[in-house]
């Protein structure tokens, strides 16, 4: 997945600058890394093998996402990155309050900021316990 050209990622230009967000649905990001070069295979790699190591349970409510946020941004430091976490004022903001669905999910996307689009990377399961 990863060696792929952009024209085989499902774009047709190499941006400049790209950042990597964990989103749980759109517009409801837990965490970034701005201002990475074009195509960052080494830190998508070490960002996906961080996500890997995050185990909780589904989450239905602002507490559950700020513990998925910690910990998520726990296991980027681990792994060397400097990710930076969203407030959870922005977070409420954006009107993407947890409660009405339970979230299994989070994800890690590719923002392509010049083009306002966004490529999926990988996606992880929350333990259902």
């Amino acid at each position: 997945m990863f060696d792929q050209l952009p024209g085989e990622r499902g774009f047709d230009f190499v941006p400049a600058t790209t950042s990597l967000l964990f989103t749980v649905a759109p517009g409801l990001a837990l965490a970034s890394i701005d201002g990475l070069p074009a195509l960052p295979y080494d830190t998508v790699d070490m960002a996906m093998k961080a996500a890997s190591t995050v185990s909780m349970p589904v989450t239905q409510d602002m507490d559950g996402v700020l513990t998925l946020q910690r910990t998520l941004g726990a296991a980027l430091q681990a792994a060397g990155l400097g990710a930076h976490l969203t407030l959870p004022a922005i977070l409420l903001r954006e009107g993407q309050q947890p409660g009405t669905l339970p979230i299994r999910t989070f994800a890690l996307v590719q923002r392509l900021p010049e083009h306002d689009r966004y490529v999926p990377l990988g996606q992880w399961s929350l333990n259902d316990r």
